[in-house]
């Protein structure tokens, strides 16, 4: 499947994906670098390669993202990497990805023809969108105090401070976001449905974003997508 390859906003390169190892979840292609890859991030990879000592901090400030064509987001769990070293800097570069959603391989790559990805009144969503999002939901789930005369009194956890959070999809009627969510805790959830305040700091209580978890993507479209696709028919 053809995908289009990020680092934060600029558009790096595409590759045509297929599935690798699926008991790792993972997919590659050839990647095909776009000028902004030699500009700006080509000598990363170089560096990230040859060090027994990468620089992981250096590394993520990449922000490297893949977005199929359907406008799904990968967000996998044991990252990207690019086989580009630079001696052999004149070679097909391949992109390696870890760790993907199960639904995605089967839905997308496996299926014949793929399954669609979202419906309406759910949407799409670009790279810009989704790093609005991701950060927003970042300044509104720090942790929350409570005072007491002045005097913090506790202090307690959104549901998803401890996650990984990546954006999927929105719902156009509303500021309903989901994200593909994961934490080294072995946790059964995946996804979580946020309802964002975009009051672009701390909530004042952790219950706020408004949150609802789900076991996996087919549970959120059965247990919402589906209900809000009929509802936005009726």
């Amino acid at each position: 499947m053809r995908a289009t390859v990020y680092s934060n906003t600029l558009i790096i390169g595409d590759t045509d994906l297929q599935v690798g190892d699926e008991s790792m979840s993972c997919v590659f292609g050839n990647f095909i670098p776009a000028n902004d890859y030699y500009k700006f991030v080509q000598k990363s990879v170089w560096e990230f390669g040859s060090t027994n000592k990468p620089d992981y901090k250096k590394w993520h400030s990449l922000n490297i993202n893949v977005q199929l064509e359907n406008g799904s987001f990968l967000h996998p769990i044991g990252g990207y990497s690019f086989d580009d070293i630079e001696e052999f800097s004149v070679e097909t570069i391949r992109i390696d990805i870890a760790g993907i959603s199960r639904h995605i391989i089967e839905d997308f790559f496996k299926s014949d023809p793929p399954k669609l990805f979202v419906e309406d009144p759910w949407m799409t969503i670009n790279i810009e969108q989704k790093l609005l999002f991701e950060t927003e939901l970042q300044k509104e789930i720090k942790n929350a105090s409570s005072e007491y005369w002045g005097l913090v009194k506790s202090t307690r956890k959104h549901i998803l401070t401890d996650y990984e959070c990546s954006a999927v999809c929105k719902n156009i009627q509303s500021d309903d976001i989901l994200f593909s969510i994961h934490n080294n805790n072995t946790s059964d959830k995946s996804y979580a449905l946020v309802h964002l305040t975009f009051s672009g700091k701390q909530e004042g209580k952790p219950k706020f974003p408004l949150t609802t978890l789900f076991d996996s993507f087919d549970a959120f479209k059965f247990e919402r997508m589906y209900t809000d696709k009929a509802e936005w028919e009726d």
